[in-house]
């Protein structure tokens, strides 16, 4: 991922507040439990830590995964700078993950919840992603999708998509839909206009 080891110093002072609102509302649909665990897959700089910290407590844990060793180098420094004790930065493409991996490198073989925020659309596999990560996740324990959707291409679209090498036409949703239980999506306007899509959030069970 040598865009996003480019652009990790940049991506915070850019993108931080823009993403915030959405990101803030995305992830209220995790249910607040304090020592659970979370997986946070493709991490970046770690935008989501202290959303994620507020629904577990200082018992609970996040294990913060990402293929760029610029994002998670951004992210290793905003953990020092809130004194987060209790964040594992796992450096590792998605597709490597099993329950055995994730006991390698972390001391745990599943997780309480898997939270992927804008990662799907950037991922070269997210399919092979959903499965690896869907595999380290308890029975019973929550999924949530918050990403990117354009149902029809267009010039807006096209340019967000060719900038950061992404790929905007994924259902990202649809595996989730089809393997978890009390599935959840919805669209979060008006983001349309600023995204080149729409932003969207979805959550089920294992």
């Amino acid at each position: 991922m040598v865009l996003y080891d480019f652009v990790a110093p940049a991506y915070d002072p850019l993108f931080k507040r823009i993403y915030l609102p959405f990101r803030t509302q995305a992830l209220e649909l995790i249910p607040k439990q304090t020592g659970a665990v979370v997986l946070d897959l493709a991490c970046g700089t770690g935008q989501n830590f202290s959303l994620l910290a507020s629904k577990i407590g200082h018992r609970g844990r996040i294990i913060g995964v990402d293929i760029s060793t610029g994002m998670l180098r951004q992210a290793r420094h905003a953990v020092q700078v809130a004194a987060r004790d209790n964040v594992t930065l796992v450096n590792m493409d998605a597709g490597l993950l099993s329950p055995n991996m994730l006991k390698a490198k972390t001391g745990i073989s599943a997780v309480d919840f898997v939270v992927c925020t804008y990662g799907f659309t950037a991922m070269r596999d997210w399919q092979l992603a959903f499965h690896r990560s869907f595999s380290v996740l308890k029975p019973g324990g929550g999924y949530l999708i918050h990403d990117i959707y354009a149902e029809k291409r267009t010039f807006h679209s096209y340019a967000v998509e060719k900038a950061t090498r992404t790929e905007l036409s994924r259902k990202s949703w649809s595996l989730l839909e089809k393997l978890g239980h009390d599935f959840h999506m919805e669209y979060i306007d008006p983001s349309k206009h600023i995204f080149g899509g729409r932003l969207f959030v979805a959550f089920g069970t294992k």
